[in-house]
C-alpha cells in the first residue's frame, strides 16, 4: 500500500511538470506486475541427480518489485541438493525461497537450475513453484491464478521400487511452462541463474 501511494505521488509530480500525459502516468503507477510460475519435470532414474529449471516469468504490465519471491518445494521422494541462490524454508525442509530481482522487464523470465536427487519412485508425487509476497509491504499480483505451477516426477527405467501417494487435490489455476532456451554458462555445475526476453 505504501509503495502504491509513493508511485501515485511521483506520477502526479511528473504530470504536473508537464513531462507526460496525466492519464498515462497514473495508469503506469496503478498497474501491478503479473508473475507466472515456471516449472519443468524432474526426469531420471532412482538414485540419479538431475538438473531442473524452475523460476518465474513477468507477463507485465506493472513494474517488478524487489520484495517479491517464489518458493520451490521438492516433490516427495526427491531432495534438492543444490540451490545456492535460494534460502531454505523455515517450515518445510523440502522448500526453498528465491528472491525475484528488481530489474525485471515485462516478458522476461528469471530461472534457476536446481540439482534434484531422485531418492525413490512415488506415484503421483509432485512439487510446486509458488510466487509469494516479500517479507514487507506486499504487492498484489495482477493475475494470482498463474502464480503456482506443479513439478511432476518422471522416473525412467523399469523395476524400480515405488510407492503411491494418497489422492491429492490441486487448488488454483496452474501454469506449466514448456521448453525454455535459457542461456547458461557451460561450466556451471551446481546452479545457474538465467534471464532472457521471450520472442
Amino acid at each position: 500500500m505504501k509503495r502504491s501511494l509513493r508511485l501515485a505521488a511521483a506520477a502526479a509530480l511528473v504530470a504536473a511538470a508537464g513531462l507526460v500525459p496525466t492519464a498515462a502516468v497514473a495508469a503506469e503507477a496503478a498497474a501491478r506486475a503479473d508473475y507466472q510460475a515456471i516449472a519443468h519435470p524432474v526426469t531420471g532414474r532412482v538414485g540419479e541427480t538431475v538438473v531442473v529449471e524452475l523460476g518465474v516469468r513477468k507477463a507485465g504490465p506493472g513494474r517488478a518489485l524487489a520484495d517479491r519471491a517464489y518458493e520451490v518445494t521438492a516433490p516427495e521422494g526427491t531432495t534438492i541438493v543444490s540451490a545456492a541462490a535460494c534460502a531454505p524454508g523455515d517450515a518445510d525442509p523440502r522448500t526453498y525461497r528465491c528472491a525475484i530481482g528488481a530489474d525485471f522487464p515485462a516478458d522476461d523470465r528469471e530461472t534457476l537450475r536446481f540439482r534434484v536427487r531422485i531418492d525413490e519412485r512415488i506415484d503421483g508425487a509432485e512439487g510446486w513453484v509458488r510466487v509469494v509476497d516479500g517479507d514487507e509491504d506486499p504487492d498484489p499480483d495482477a493475475d494470482p491464478g498463474n502464480d503456482s505451477a506443479p513439478i511432476p516426477v518422471e522416473v525412467t527405467g523399469s523395476g524400480t521400487p515405488h510407492r503411491t501417494t494418497g489422492d491429492r487435490v490441486a487448488s488454483g489455476t496452474l501454469l506449466i511452462a514448456t521448453t525454455s532456451g535459457t542461456a547458461l554458462s557451460a561450466g556451471a555445475i551446481a546452479l545457474g541463474a538465467a534471464r532472457r526476453r521471450e520472442n
